[in-house]
């Protein structure tokens, strides 16, 4: 038998040596692809006559690879688990428009979700994976992301959003005189409400930067409560508990409803917000749309809140 052949011949009894590698049993394989135990032993010895080699040692109580066994087995799983990618992909495009986004959570529950059905709108299904982590572009794990912070991002194909900016910001049923607010953020019995991910970072989402850049001195400063995530800060301001430190894209639609009200200056941050992706995926039509797509979408945002 040729070489061609004999891959051949493996190939087709990927399936079978897959299932009784994992099971070390005929009878638990021959269940595991719903046949018969003889059929399964049949193949196994047509195999074997075929490549000349025992594949299986059937003289112990428990069934055990020998060791050409072992290798063609373990070919055989890769070979299944190849396949299995592949038809994940086939799946994934027959989704016409779906790509996996990801982005922090504090984004998504304050704008990115509210925006959605004017993706679906224009055909562009969005499938969201929240996480504040850096997304592994390699595993796979998104097609593309969003991300704040310094950018452009080394090896990435990296597009900028639009430039951010932190407000400080109370409830919307505080009193509206600006004396009023001005003497709100110089009080020092006033709590402040901060973000822990912010104040640990470097993207400049802290009251320390914020406090540097309007040349206000807070000695040994520290927020009276503080949150893992921006959005849950930005709702104890809502909520009255206290002054919160608002950016760009999620505050503007509180603003808007009257949830949420501005005080003292606003202080351009270094840091901004990135589209990025893998180079191959950037030059699909699909990254185009969703850039596209989402810079609408900032516009609208940044231009509705002037």
């Amino acid at each position: 038998m040729d070489r061609g052949e004999a891959i051949s011949k493996l190939i087709q009894a990927s399936p079978i040596l897959t299932a009784i590698a994992t099971e070390l049993s005929f009878t638990k394989a021959a269940e595991r692809l719903g046949v018969d135990q003889s059929a399964v032993s049949h193949r196994v010895k047509a195999l074997e006559d075929a490549l000349g080699h025992t594949l299986f040692d059937r003289t112990t109580r428990a069934l055990r690879l020998t060791e050409i066994g072992e290798t063609l087995c373990h070919a055989a799983i890769d070979n299944m688990a190849s396949w299995d990618t592949a038809l994940d992909k086939v799946e994934r495009s027959r989704s016409t428009n779906l790509i996996r986004l990801s982005l922090p959570s504090s984004l998504a529950m304050k704008w990115l979700i509210p925006a959605l059905p004017n993706a679906g709108a224009i055909n562009l299904k969005i499938a969201l994976d929240v996480k504040e982590e850096a997304v592994d572009f390699q595993a796979k794990a998104a097609d593309a992301a969003i991300r704040f912070g310094p950018g452009p991002y080394p090896g990435l194909h990296s597009t900028h959003l639009c430039h951010c900016w932190i407000q400080p910001v109370v409830s919307g049923n505080y009193p509206s005189h600006q004396d009023d607010h001005e003497r709100l953020m110089d009080n020092l019995k006033t709590p402040f409400l901060a973000d822990l991910r912010g104040e640990a970072d470097k993207t400049d989402f802290s009251w320390g930067y914020y406090f540097s850049k309007i040349n206000s001195v807070k000695d040994d400063f520290n927020a009276d409560y503080q949150f893992d995530r921006a959005d849950l800060m930005l709702q104890a301001a809502i909520s009255g508990l206290g002054v919160g430190l608002g950016r760009t894209l999620l505050i503007e639609a509180d603003i808007e409803a009257g949830y949420l009200k501005t005080i003292g200056a606003s202080v351009r941050m270094r840091s901004s917000y990135w589209l990025v992706c893998s180079s191959s995926f950037a030059e699909s039509n699909r990254f185009k749309r969703l850039r596209a797509w989402l810079k609408s979408e900032v516009q609208a945002t940044t231009v509705k809140a002037e």
